[in-house]
Formats: structure tokens, sequence, C-alpha cells
């Protein structure tokens, strides 16, 4: 069985949301965007347990400004908001304009009139099912309705006898304000009638008997009531089992006889009810040790199996409590015993923030064959190792914009072209699964500078993951370069990513006229550093006593010194060569930062803070920002 189509108005944070997969799915994306939601929806529908957990918060609240207020919103007052793009060469002092802007008198800014945050009347849930084996099919038979190939059911009366069969489940939940109390119902919606209050309920025997399981990973290796390893133990041989404990039952009790009356522990005993006459005056009779015994709990072999924790002997350390083992392993042996539950055939499996826990291979492991044993698996995860076992197109990456949840899906890509940029989503745009904003350079020495020099600004400075941005490279080893950065783009573009640029302004003639427009045309924005290359902007506005003294470290690396002592812009310029033919520019920067108080390169600071910038959601400025040239400090 597997689901075609989850339809969702008013759950949670979703206002409308309309998924329709063609296998399985791998539910990823940026914080707040609505993935446990998701999750959450499918089993309010296909899980009868998981009904209990509605809340009043489960009705999307949408802000409303009520009747008679100013209908007009206050503009914001900042460059950003209103389209103008800051100088270039300011923004170095971006965070002293912040501070003063936020000191200064903004009284004469019109306010926006306050919004009032209004609940849905009810949050409706909708999901078609196919691909039935016989027993199910049965057990929906007079609810099922031709399947169009888009995944919804078919409201055509001439639909195809060939067609094949779907069967609709939907939830609706809704709050009696008078009676103050939260009402759901799960029915079919090919017999009910909501607008007249009409449902056909699914009996929660029938939702029982549907192949789905919804993966719960707790603490693993417990053998208390309902724990998942005793779950397996009575689905295999419940009888076996029962009579196991019996057996440890009588053991224990047996062991504690033996302790009570050991003369040791019976002296202490008779000691402490010797005070004051304590044994003579609390029972009816004088209590001495014999008396008196000891038992887990209320002495059943529940609460025996209660106290009972496991350990494992894995390596030299001997027999350790699972917790001294670490949470990785907690972590494998939880999924483990929630997979081994897991094994209907054929089944649709639920499972929110998968991996958490998990080392990456066991992640990207466990999440392979899960996808291989099931039916159709519905993972939510934080991690990319998760989204390795998927193909990119089973991938759906939910992101917010402007406060806004959207989803966004990979089609099956045709184009040769398109297929070469698909190799990036591996390499490059995986590590960015949760990042709002990725920013494609033309090469990975671009993003291994860019990044040593985010990475060594002061602490008042946030890094370009403060602001969402993840750098990436248009390609790996030669296969970079402006020409691939649209290719890179169009496909973060689809995934629903804020996509950013940082390209090299080459001299101007018809080619590079023409890979720059396409290069807009794919980006939100694209940052354009000074005439030069990157080693030209590593260098740029720097003292050439501290490059000369750099690039002396770099006979290290058995060549010689780019600029032998010579402190000229001759010298500057072979450098740059030197850097770019032996691909030392990590080496350089850590010389150049070697030294006490050493600057940052001007050019590469001014980079990232227009990063920054553009990176907000709320820049509407212009789409090709150039980075300004920075001139040599005077007599360096």
């Amino acid at each position: 069985m597997r689901v075609t189509r989850v339809l969702i108005d008013g759950f949670r944070g979703w206002g409308h949301l309309d998924v329709r997969p063609g296998s399985h799915v791998l539910v990823a994306g940026v914080p707040r965007a609505g993935r446990t939601d998701l999750i959450t929806a499918l089993a309010r529908v296909l899980d009868p347990d998981a009904v209990r957990g509605a809340a009043l918060s489960d009705l999307h609240q949408r802000p409303v400004i009520p009747d008679g207020a100013d209908s007009a919103p206050a503009e914001a007052g900042d460059d950003v908001a209103e389209g103008v793009v800051a100088p270039a060469a300011d923004v170095a002092n971006t965070e002293d304009a912040a501070e003063e802007d936020a000191s200064g008198d903004n009284s004469a800014t019109p306010q926006a009139p306050s919004a009032v945050l209004q609940r849905v009347e009810a949050a409706l849930v909708e999901v078609t099912l196919t691909d039935f084996d016989p027993d199910v099919q049965q057990l929906l038979d007079g609810v099922l309705e031709p399947l169009e190939d888009s995944g919804r059911a078919s409201e055509d009366p001439d639909a195809s006898v060939d067609a094949p069969l779907c069967a609709r489940l939907a939830y609706r939940l809704s709050y009696d304000e008078e009676a103050e109390t939260l009402e759901s119902v799960v029915y079919f919606p090919a017999r009910s009638n909501p607008a007249l209050g009409q449902y056909s309920r699914v009996p929660a025997a029938t939702r029982r008997m549907l192949p789905v399981v919804t993966l719960d990973a707790g603490q693993p290796l417990q053998l208390r009531a309902g724990a998942g390893l005793r779950r397996i133990l009575d689905e295999r041989d419940a009888k076996a089992g029962a009579a196991a404990f019996d057996a440890l039952a009588q053991a224990v009790a047996e062991a504690v006889s033996a302790l009570s009356a050991s003369p040791a522990v019976a002296e202490a005993v008779n000691a402490v009810l010797a005070v004051g006459g304590t044994g003579e005056r609390i029972g009816d009779a004088p209590l001495t040790a014999e008396q008196v015994g000891f038992r887990t709990e209320d002495g059943s072999v529940a609460a025996l199996l209660r106290t009972l924790r496991a350990a494992l002997h894995l390596d030299a350390g001997g027999m350790l409590g699972l917790a001294q083992h670490g949470s990785t392993v907690s972590a494998v042996l939880s999924m483990a015993e929630a997979m081994l539950l897991a094994t209907v055939p054929g089944a649709v499996v639920l499972a929110d923030d998968f991996g958490d826990q998990l080392d990456a291979p066991a992640t990207e492991h466990l999440a392979a064959l899960l996808r291989a044993r099931s039916g159709q698996v519905w993972l939510s995860t934080r991690r990319p190792e998760a989204a390795r076992a998927f193909e990119p197109t089973e991938v759906i990456r939910l992101v917010r914009h402007g406060g806004v949840r959207s989803h966004h899906q990979l089609t099956k890509i045709m184009d040769r072209k398109a297929l070469v940029a698909m190799r990036q989503w591996h390499t490059q745009l995986l590590a960015a699964l949760t990042a709002p904003t990725v920013a494609i350079t033309e090469g990975p020495h671009d993003v291994a500078v860019l990044s040593m020099v985010d990475r060594r600004r002061p602490p008042s400075f946030l890094p370009l993951s403060a602001h969402g941005v993840r750098l990436v490279a248009s390609g790996t080893g030669g296969e970079g370069g402006i020409s691939q950065i649209p290719r890179v783009a169009n496909l973060a573009r689809q995934l629903g990513f804020r996509v950013l640029a940082v390209i090299d302004r080459d001299k101007d003639n018809t080619q590079t006229s023409d890979e720059l427009a396409k290069v807009q045309a794919a980006c939100d924005a694209v940052v354009r550093l000074p005439p030069g290359a990157i080693e030209q902007a590593i260098t740029a506005g720097l003292p050439l006593q501290a490059l000369a003294d750099a690039s002396a470290t770099l006979t290290e690396y058995g060549i010689p010194d780019p600029m032998c002592g010579q402190l000229t812009e001759a010298a500057v310029t072979n450098l740059c060569k030197v850097i770019h033919k032996q691909g030392l520019h990590e080496q350089f920067l850590e010389a150049l930062y070697a030294e006490p108080n050493a600057p940052h390169p001007p050019v590469l600071s001014i980079t990232l803070a227009l990063l920054e910038l553009a990176a907000a959601p709320t820049y509407s400025g212009e789409g090709l920002i150039d980075v300004p040239a920075v001139s040599r400090p005077a007599g360096a």
C-alpha cells in the first residue's frame, strides 16, 4: 500500500498543503517549516492511537486585521526594504549603523495595525491510498474510487474501468466553544457530506487492519510491559516469555529470602528493631528479622521487570549499562527494535526526526533498509545522511518564505546538461539540506577561502551560518566555473533554496555578458568580486610586507618564494599566479593569519557582509552587487 496524496487544510502551521508523492518520501527542510506536522497529520488519519494527541493548538491560526483598522501596513524604513542597496564600501560598518538605527527616533514611522490571531473553524487532513492487497481492498469495498495519474481520486463519472482504485480517508478536528471540547472524526469522504454534518466514520478496527506502522524509537532492550523488546517477545512466543519471567521471579524470591536470612543482614535488622523497643510497638506481636523480607515495589513480576536495565559487554571495559556505552549504541538498538516491529509486508511506515541520535553511517544504512523493506516510507529528518538513501526526486523539502510554509520537490530530469548538475545534489546541496540559503561560488577554492575568512572574523561579526547561508561550489576539481553556476542554481531553486552567487569580474566581452545574464536569471542575487579572481581578492588592500612575510612560508611546500622578498605590485601578481597554479589558497591565508592582530582581507570581508545582506528574505535591492576595489594602504 502507498499514499498518493496528502491534502492538509488548517492543521497546525499548515494553512494549505497538497503533496502527491510518486514513491517513497523523505521530508526535510528548514526549522519550523512543518516536518513534524506533516508526519503527525498522516498519523492522525492512519493510526487510531494518534488521535488521542489532539490539542487546541492543532487548529491553524491566521493573523487577521479587524474591520475598521487601517488596512495599509507600515512600510519598513530601512534601505533593504525600500529596494536600495547600501554602498558596498560602507558594509563593513553595518553593525554600527544598525545600532544607530535602533537608538534613533522612529516616531514619524507609521505603525502597522495590530493583527489578531484567528483559529480556523476546522482542521482537515485527507489521505489517498492505493496499491492494496486483496484483503485490504475487500475491507475498503464500497469506498473505492478510480485514481487519476496525478495521484488524486477521480471525480469523473466516466472514468475508465481499467483505472487503478484508491480510497480516501479524512481526519477532521474542530472545537466546540460552548462545550469547550475538541471534536474529531475520521471518515470516508466518498460517502460523507461534511457540509451537512454527515460522516461515514472509519472504524478503528478498520484502520488497525491497514498496513501502517509508526516508528516510535524509545529506550531499547526493555522487558517491561509495552516496551519494544517485550512486544517482540510476546509476538514470537508469549507463553515461553511468561514462563521465563515466572522463573526469574521465583529465583529472585529465593535469592532475596537467602539474603534476608543471612546473619549479617538479620543482625542489622534486629539492631534497628531493638531501638527503643520499636519491634515490640509497631506490630501485634514482637517483630524480629525473621518477619522482615525484601522485594521489588509491589512484589509483582511487572515491578521486577521495570527495574531491569540492559547491560552490554562490547569491549575490554566489561559488562556496562547501556547508558555507559553512549547515545549512539542506544539509538541504533532502539531503531533496530522499531524496525523489527515494522516488518509488515508492503506497509506504509511513518517516522519523525529519523536519525537524530544516530551516527552518519547508521543513519544512511537504516534509512536504506527501511526504504527497501517498506511499501512506502515517510521519514522526516534533519540529517543529510538519511537523504543519501533516497532518490533526489523522493525528497520533499519544506521551507518558510515570509513566515509562509511551502514544499518543493525535484521532478524527473530528462535534459542531459541538467543531469550533470544533478551530481551536485549529493556532493554540494545535500550538506545544505536544512539551510534556507545557498551561496554558489565558481569553485572549491572560493568556498575554502571565504569559509576561512568567515571563521576568523571577530566575535562581533556573526558568521554566514547565523544568517542561514551555506557556501557551496558549482563543481569539484575542474568541473566548476561561472558556466556551471546556473545549473546548480536552478537545481537549488527547485528545492526551495534562496540562491546567491559569488563570481569573479572577468573582462567584458559577449561571452562573459551572456554568462553573467544566465547567472543573474538563475539566482536571487549575485555578488561580483573586483576585477581579477579569488587570488586578487585575497591580497587586495593588504600591506606588501604582510604579503611578503606570508609568501615566504610557501617554501614549506617545495616551491620558491613567489615574492622573493620584493615589495612590488609585480611580485604580488606573481604571488597570485603561484597560489592559483599550486592551489595554496588556504595555506597562504593561514600564513597571513599567523601574525598577531593580522588584518582580514578587506575585499573578502566586504564580500561576506554583502552575502549576509542579500541573504535576508526582505532584500529587494540590486540583483548584481559589485564588491568595490580596495586600495593598498598608503606607504605599504
